[in-house]
């Protein structure tokens, strides 16, 4: 079943215009649309992998629109996309044979979708080869799951999933996490999820908290909800009390319903409405994680309207606000564990630098992982031998920033 052209025109126009008006997930912002216009659930399907993509390649589209003599507005990116009949295929067939003559940072911008100045702000910070690699990873779909151990066996747990139509592989060293084949399937009422025996978490994400090494004492969660790195810290280790914080209220209500399903009423978890850069919690030098808010440039195939959002204004505000929060928390943490789902340096290497050299006598690199899943971070800064970065096209995954400090 193929979307009618007019059909895609319509609902092309209203996801732009409404995405350029406000920031919004693509995923809500969908959902939203099927409501309002009574989409079937197969149309709805199929619009949904039309859309996708078409965010995925915006800046292609609109770069391809631009040439041919469209106008920049969203009424001439559909317009040009209706008189290639919506075909993605066509449109990237274009863009491969102008590419070809472009130079190598517009040739990535055309042919993956990126804004050319992102491009140019990481071309030479990996190998040109390893940017497309990444690159590519990212516009691809994915979706894993982890098996909630907490509540159930590994085999319990992907006996409901196959049981539950979801055709699934196991991670051939993780094998509490499973990848779905069908990046595409709808797995929100899914009866495993909903049960809690698995959570959709992703494999980036597991890796990254997994490394967390805890002694005995407290752990502060300091931009906590949803919620899903906390779960995963309160079910696979043992701190004495969490305290999970969150600046937006209606988040910290959703991360209190999952951490219901997942992990019950637990008196070791108190949420905390707060800003993560001003509170300053009662603890006496407890483990802190930072996941701090970003531009998400890692986790773009989990939500490719990202790509509309992505701008340098975003990038200088999101930065101030992480270094903010770690400035903040270096007050009263003991080791302070920082990351960021971003693949560019203003979020993980420049503000690593800035905090380094600050508070040089209070801070120290505490662990150097050496791991085939999480690498070195980029190396044309100050402080890079004592950051780390998991890169999308090795792991499968996400793309992620951390970090682990020690506070004297």
């Amino acid at each position: 079943m193929s979307i009618n052209p007019e059909k895609a025109k319509f609902y092309t126009n209203i996801l732009l215009n409404s995405l350029l008006e406000k920031k919004m997930s693509f995923d809500r912002l969908f959902s939203l649309i099927v409501r309002k216009y009574g989409v079937n659930p197969r149309e709805a399907r199929q619009l949904y992998k039309l859309l996708y993509k078409i965010l995925i390649y915006y800046h292609t589209i609109r770069f391809l629109a631009s040439y041919h003599g469209f106008t920049r507005r969203v009424s001439g990116f559909v317009d040009y996309l209706y008189s290639r009949g919506f075909s993605i295929d066509t449109v990237l067939g274009e863009a491969r044979d102008l590419s070809s003559s472009l130079s190598p940072i517009l040739k990535l911008s055309i042919m993956y979708g990126y804004p050319s100045w992102f491009i140019r702000d990481l071309y030479g910070l990996i190998p040109p080869v390893e940017l497309e690699e990444m690159l590519r990873s990212l516009n691809e779909r994915k979706r894993w799951l982890r098996v909630n151990t907490w509540k159930a066996a590994i085999e319990e747990a992907l006996e409901c999933l196959e049981k539950s139509g979801v055709r699934i592989r196991v991670h051939s060293e993780f094998k509490d996490m499973v990848y779905v084949e069908d990046p595409f399937h709808k797995i929100g009422g899914n009866p495993c999820i909903k049960k809690g025996l698995v959570i959709p978490q992703d494999i980036s994400s597991y890796i990254a908290t997994r490394l967390l090494i805890f002694s005995q004492g407290d752990f502060v969660d300091a931009c906590s909800a949803p919620g899903v790195k906390t779960i995963q810290v309160v079910s696979q280790s043992a701190p004495s009390r969490v305290l999970a914080i969150d600046i937006s209220l209606d988040r910290l209500y959703t991360m209190r319903r999952l951490l219901e399903t997942y992990i019950g009423r637990t008196p070791r978890v108190l949420l905390v409405n707060a800003d993560a850069s001003i509170i300053q919690p009662n603890l006496t030098k407890p483990i802190v994680l930072i996941d701090a808010p970003c531009s998400n440039s890692g986790a773009i195939y989990s939500d490719p309207a990202v790509k509309i959002h992505l701008s340098k204004k975003t990038l200088r505000r999101l930065s101030i606000v992480q270094k903010r929060i770690l400035e903040n928390t270096i007050r009263y943490s003991g080791l302070l564990y920082y990351m960021t789902c971003s693949i560019h340096p203003a979020e993980g290497e420049e503000v690593l630098d800035y905090i380094m050299e600050k508070y040089k006598d209070r801070v120290e690199a505490r662990f150097v992982f050496e791991s085939h899943y999480v690498g070195r971070a980029y190396s044309k800064y100050k402080f890079s031998s004592i950051a780390h970065r998991i890169h999308p096209q090795v792991v499968n995954g996400q793309g992620f920033f951390l970090a682990i400090l020690e506070v004297g």
